[in-house]
C-alpha cells in the first residue's frame, strides 16, 4: 500500500475518532473536550498538508493518480448476474489532495472559532462531536473511488447536517429546518441512487475507473437517451446537496444551526459535495445532460442573487449568495469549464467561510442580533472583522486582485465560448445570466457592507416589540445595547478570519491576477479525458471531453483504462498511446479556442458589472441619492417577489405539500369507504350466511335428528309397556287379539 494511501486513511479516521471520544466522554473531559476536537483536526490538517505538498508541489503532474481497493462484500456467483462483489477503495489524485487540504483546514478553523463562539452552550461537547462526524463524512466522499462508497458517505453527510442544523432542537424553527433539509435532500438522493442502479445494471460494478473503461469500450448496451438519463439522475444528487433549483429551498433555512456550522456547510462540506460529485462523473455526462446542467446552474445563480438583494438577516444574505455561487460552479461544469468550476469551488470555500465566520463574530458582538437594519457603524468597534469581511466580500463580488475574480471570470469566459460554439441563440442566456448575477452579487454584498459597518449604529431604532433573537442564540442576552458595547472578538475567533481572508487573495493561486490559468490550480486540475465509443447501433454516441475550454489548447483525449479495442470514430483523429486509442473532439477544441478568445472580454464585462453593482449599493445605502424604502414601494410587487424568495416555499406548500395531504386524505377515504367498505361488506355477508347456516343447522338438521331421537324414544317407551315378561299378560293380549279378530270378522259378515 502506498504511503500516501495510508496517510489518507489516517486523515479519514481522525475526525471519526474525535466523534467517538467526544460523543461518549465529553462530560468527563476538561472544557468538554474541545481541545480534543481541535487537536485531532489539527493533526488531520497537518497530514493533509503533507499529502498536498507531496502531490501538488513535489510531483507537479496533472495526471498523478494512485488507488487502492479491497473486496468488501463477496456474494459469489449469483444466478443471472455472475460473480457479484462490492469493492471499496481510495483514490488520490490532484483534486483529492486539494480537497483534503481544503476540508481539513476549514474544519480546523471552524473548530478553533467555535471554542469562542459556542462557549457556555449546554451541549458544547456534543457540538464538537457532531463537527467530527460531519468532517469524516465529507472526507469519505473526497477519498472514495466508487459510486457505492460515495453514496454511503453521501448519506452520512445528510445525517450530519440534520444533527447540526437542528442542534438547537428546543426551537421549533430549528427542528423544522433540519427536517426540511433532510427530506428535500432525500428527493435528490433517490434520483442519484436510480442513476447508480442504471450504471450498475450495465456494468455490474460501482468503480469509476471500470465504468469509464466500459463506456470507452462501447459496452453500454442501452441507448444514448438512457446514458443521458443516468447522468441527469446522478446530477439530482448534486441538485439536492448543492441546493440547485428546484431543491434549493433547504439551504437558507439551514441557518437555524450555529453560525460556525453554516460556515462548514456552505464552504467545505455539504454543498461542496454536490459539485465535487459532478466533477467525478463528468466523463459520463452526455452533451444533452451538460446542457441541462448548464441551464440549471445559470438559473440558480440568477434566482438566488435576486433573492439575496432584499434579505435583512445577515446570514440569510450569505446563504442565498452560496446558492448563487454554487450555481456558477454547476454552470461551469455544464459548459465544460471543468477546471474553472472546481477552481471556484476552492476559492469560494475560503472567502465564504470567512464571510460566515465574520457574520458570526458580528452576531456574537451584537448579542445575537442578525437583522442588518439594526446594525451600522461596526467598522470602528470591530476593525479586524471589518477588514477580513470586506476582503472576503471583494472576493465574492469578483473584484480584481482577489481569488473570486480569477475563478468566476474563468467560468464566464467558458460560458461565452460555449454559447458561441453551440450557435448562440438561447445558449447566450447562460453567460447573460452569469454576468447579471455578478452585478447583483456586488450590489447585495455592497448593501451588506454599508448596512453593517458604515454609518451610525441603528440599534436604538429597533422596535421595542420586535424581539428578534438570533438563530443560534445559546445563552440569555439583551437584544438592546449601545454601539459602545460592541467590541472585537477574541483571538480564537479572529485568527480564522485572518487566515481565510489571506486565502482570498490572488497570489495564493496565481502570480498573474488577470489569468488564473497561469496558476498552479488550473495547471494541476485538467478536464478528464475519455472516449465513449459505440459498439453497436444502440450504444451511446461518441463523447469526448477534451481539456478545459479555458486553456488555449485541448489535451489529447486518451481512452480510459481497458479501452484498447475501441473502434475508430468517423471524423475523429486517431492516435495511440501505450496501445490505447485517442480521439480529439473538434467541438471541444473549438470551445477551448472560443473561451480563450473570450477571456479578456469576460474580464472587462464582469468588472464593469461588479463596479455598477457596488456603485449602485453606494448610491442607495451610503449617499442616499435613491431612497430604498420609496423604491421598494414603487416596485412593490417585484420587491415582495424577491423578499418572499420567489414564493417557492408557498408554491411547494400549495402544490407538493398540500397535494400530498389531499392525496393522503383521498387515499384514506378510499381505504375507509372502498377497501374497508368491501371488507366490511364481505364480513356482513359472511355474518348473515353464518346466521342462516346456524339456523338451518339448528332447526332443520338438528330438528330432524332430535325428531328421530324423539320418535325412537317414544316408540321405545310404548313398546316397553308391552314387553312386561309375564306369561299371563301375553295370554291376555293374545286373547284380546283373537277377540278383536273375531269381532272384525263377524262385523264384515254382517255388512
Amino acid at each position: 500500500m502506498h504511503s500516501l494511501i495510508q496517510l489518507s486513511i489516517v486523515v479519514l479516521l481522525l475526525p471519526l475518532l474525535s466523534f467517538v471520544i467526544l460523543i461518549f466522554f465529553n462530560r468527563r473531559l476538561p472544557r468538554r473536550g474541545d481541545f480534543v476536537g481541535v487537536g485531532i483536526l489539527g493533526s488531520a490538517f497537518a497530514i493533509s498538508a503533507y499529502i498536498f505538498w507531496s502531490v501538488i508541489v513535489q510531483t507537479y503532474d496533472p495526471a498523478f493518480r494512485i488507488a487502492w481497493d479491497f473486496t468488501w462484500i463477496d456474494l459469489g456467483n449469483v444466478h443471472g448476474i455472475g460473480p457479484l462483489q462490492v469493492r471499496m477503495g481510495i483514490v488520490i489524485d490532484n483534486l483529492t489532495a486539494i480537497m483534503l487540504a481544503m476540508v481539513t483546514l476549514i474544519s480546523l478553523l471552524v473548530h478553533l472559532y467555535s471554542t469562542g463562539y459556542m462557549a457556555g452552550d449546554k451541549n458544547y461537547g456534543r457540538y464538537f462531536a457532531f463537527l467530527g462526524i460531519f468532517t469524516f463524512s465529507m472526507l469519505g466522499i473526497v477519498l472514495s473511488d466508487n459510486l457505492f462508497s460515495i453514496y454511503i458517505f453521501w448519506e452520512l453527510v445528510g445525517l450530519s447536517s440534520y444533527l447540526l442544523i437542528g442542534f438547537f432542537f428546543e426551537k421549533q424553527s430549528a427542528a423544522d429546518a433540519q427536517k426540511k433539509a433532510f427530506l428535500v435532500n432525500r428527493v435528490g438522493d433517490i434520483g442519484m441512487w436510480l442513476g447508480i442502479l442504471i450504471l450498475y445494471s450495465q456494468f455490474h460494478t460501482f468503480s469509476f475507473e471500470q465504468i469509464y473503461a466500459n463506456l470507452a469500450a462501447g459496452k453500454f448496451a442501452m441507448s444514448n437517451a438512457w446514458l443521458t438519463a443516468a447522468g441527469l439522475l446522478l446530477f439530482m444528487g448534486c441538485v439536492g446537496k448543492s441546493a440547485q433549483f428546484p431543491l434549493h429551498i433547504w439551504l437558507p433555512d439551514a441557518m437555524e444551526g450555529p453560525t460556525p456550522v453554516s460556515a462548514l456547510i456552505h464552504a467545505a462540506t455539504m454543498v461542496a459535495a454536490g459539485v465535487y460529485f459532478v466533477a467525478r462523473i463528468f466523463v459520463l455526462l452526455t452533451p444533452d445532460a451538460l446542457h441541462v446542467i448548464a441551464f440549471i446552474g445559470a438559473f440558480t445563480a440568477f434566482m438566488a442573487a435576486t433573492i439575496a438583494i432584499t434579505q435583512n438577516d445577515i446570514k440569510r444574505v450569505l446563504a442565498y449568495s452560496t446558492v448563487s455561487q454554487l450555481g456558477y460552479m454547476v454552470l461551469g461544469l455544464g459548459v465544460g469549464a471543468y477546471s474553472a468550476a472546481l477552481f471556484h469551488l476552492v476559492t469560494h470555500a475560503f472567502f465564504k467561510a470567512c464571510l460566515f465566520l465574520g457574520s458570526g463574530a458580528i452576531i456574537h458582538a451584537m448579542h445575537h442580533e442578525q437583522d442588518m437594519r439594526w446594525m451600522g457603524g461596526l467598522r470602528k468597534n470591530m476593525p479586524w472583522t471589518f477588514a477580513t469581511f470586506t476582503l472576503a466580500t471583494l472576493a465574492l463580488a469578483g473584484l480584481p486582485l482577489t481569488s473570486g475574480f480569477m475563478s468566476k471570470d474563468a467560468i464566464l469566459a467558458g460560458a461565452i465560448g460555449f454559447a458561441q460554439v453551440e450557435g448562440g441563440g438561447v445558449f447566450y442566456l447562460i453567460p447573460a445570466l452569469g454576468f447579471f448575477s455578478a452585478m447583483l452579487t456586488a450590489f447585495y454584498m455592497g448593501r451588506q457592507i454599508w448596512l453593517v459597518f458604515f454609518g451610525e449604529s441603528r440599534t436604538h431604532l429597533k422596535p421595542v416589540d420586535n424581539h428578534h433573537h438570533g438563530h443560534d442564540a445559546h445563552g440569555a442576552h439583551d437584544d438592546h445595547h449601545d454601539a459602545h458595547e460592541v467590541h472585537e472578538v477574541s483571538w480564537n475567533m479572529r485568527a480564522p478570519l485572518v487566515i481565510l481572508a489571506a486565502l482570498s487573495i490572488f497570489f495564493v493561486y496565481s502570480p498573474n491576477p488577470l489569468d488564473g490559468a497561469e496558476g498552479w490550480f488550473m495547471k494541476m486540475i485538467k478536464t478528464p479525458a475519455t472516449v465513449v465509443g459505440p459498439a453497436n447501433h444502440n450504444c451511446a454516441t461518441t463523447l469526448v471531453k477534451a481539456a478545459s475550454p479555458l486553456m488555449a489548447e485541448a489535451l489529447p483525449a486518451v481512452a480510459a483504462h481497458g479501452a484498447t479495442d475501441s473502434p475508430a470514430v468517423a471524423g475523429g483523429e486517431h492516435a495511440t498511446a501505450k496501445g490505447e486509442h485517442a480521439f480529439a473532439d473538434p467541438r471541444q477544441a473549438e470551445i477551448a479556442h472560443a473561451a480563450h478568445a473570450a477571456h479578456f472580454p469576460a474580464i472587462y464585462i464582469s468588472s464593469i458589472m461588479v463596479l455598477v453593482g457596488i456603485s449602485l449599493a453606494g448610491v442607495v445605502f451610503v449617499f442616499k441619492i435613491i431612497d430604498p424604502d420609496k423604491t421598494a414601494q414603487a416596485i412593490r410587487p417585484l420587491y415582495l417577489f424577491s423578499l418572499n424568495k420567489w414564493y417557492w416555499d408557498e408554491i411547494y406548500e400549495a402544490t407538493f405539500i398540500k397535494g400530498s395531504v389531499v392525496l393522503s386524505k383521498m387515499l384514506s377515504w378510499f381505504d375507509t369507504n372502498v377497501i374497508d367498505g368491501m371488507v366490511n361488506g364481505v364480513a356482513f355477508l359472511v355474518r348473515k350466511l353464518a346466521f342462516a347456516n346456524n339456523s338451518f343447522d339448528k332447526y332443520v338438521v338438528d330438528g330432524f335428528v332430535n325428531f328421530t331421537a324423539f320418535s325412537v324414544n317414544t316408540t321405545g317407551a310404548v313398546l316397553r309397556k308391552l314387553q312386561t315378561g309375564k306369561v299371563q299378560t301375553y295370554v291376555v293380549m293374545l286373547l284380546l287379539v283373537v277377540f278383536g279378530y273375531f269381532v272384525f270378522y263377524f262385523t264384515r259378515l254382517l255388512y
